[in-house]
């Protein structure tokens, strides 16, 4: 059965039996929906189960309504936080929103997730305006790279190098998605991720170990980040990046413009993410 067979009332029936069978003995009270149904057929592959279906985010606004009892949470297709906030804002009544490969792809775009989604509001002085406070304002991606750098050095001295520093650059490689020289700072990562291996195969180890001739993974990430990546990209506080992709969405002042330009930035991004995965997964193979 394709998927344009299926019945839409005939679907929602069969997904609340579903529920309330789950729910039936106390235990399970919370659930995430995505708002794609899979079609489990020969000619649907799982790519085009991604793609085809219409995402239906009414049919979780269906169940918030129609199940209060329970609690709900959307998933599929939300790519910004200001997806996130204009769902919930739809569904007040939404337990959360849940963000997989857009969050992976690019986390600076998420930093300022609590301040956009649950703001907290006081009064400017003298004045009954209400201003949005701000605790990111002084964070930078410098500081963020700085701090991670102090728990890469002490994993490097737990676990062996060749084994996790891989794993560790690998999770610095998207804090830079987007920007001007981005891709050469990945490219610099994985050079430092590979180092440890090809100083093993040279009989070096030791060195990398116990001596004082080879920098710690932290300085090592910093001088990537440095060399490749401009002043203003590296100490950019969250919310002057969220502005110059969405505009003011926090304080509802947003131009359309904007936020459709940061939409399409976030898209290709999480595109190139998708892509550079698939050329992992060939190469492990």
């Amino acid at each position: 059965q394709g998927y344009e067979e299926i019945d839409e009332e005939k679907e929602y029936s069969n997904l609340c039996r579903f529920i309330e069978t789950v729910a039936s003995s106390g235990v399970v009270t919370d659930f995430q929906i995505h708002a794609r149904i899979a079609v489990l057929s020969k000619n649907f592959s799982p790519a085009d189960n991604r793609k085809v279906p219409k995402l239906k985010y009414e049919v979780v606004r269906r169940l918030v309504e129609d199940y209060p009892e329970l609690t709900f949470s959307l998933n599929g297709g939300i790519n910004t936080v200001v997806d996130a906030k204009a769902e919930l804002e739809k569904c007040p009544k939404l337990a959360g929103v849940m963000i997989g490969r857009a969050w992976a792809a690019n986390p600076w775009s998420f930093a300022m997730a609590d301040e956009i989604l649950y703001p907290k509001k006081k009064k400017k002085k003298n004045s009954g305006d209400t201003i949005h406070e701000n605790p990111n304002n002084n964070k930078n991606r410098l500081g963020v790279l700085k701090a991670y750098g102090e728990h890469a050095d002490m994993e490097e001295m737990i676990w062996d190098p060749i084994k996790v520093r891989r794993f560790i650059t690998k999770a610095a490689t998207p804090l830079f998605s987007g920007e001007p020289m981005g891709k050469k700072y990945r490219i610099a990562l994985d050079d430092i991720a590979g180092r440890p291996k090809k100083i093993q195969q040279s009989q070096k180890m030791e060195k990398l170990v116990h001596g004082n001739d080879v920098a710690p993974i932290s300085e090592l990430i910093l001088q990537a980040a440095m060399e490749n990546l401009s002043q203003d990209v590296l100490l950019r506080t969250p919310n002057e990046s969220f502005e110059m992709l969405y505009g003011d969405v926090a304080n509802n002042n947003n131009n359309g413009n904007n936020s459709s330009h940061g939409q399409a930035t976030q898209n290709r991004i999480i595109q190139d993410w998708q892509d550079d995965r698939k050329k992992e997964d060939g190469f492990q193979r």
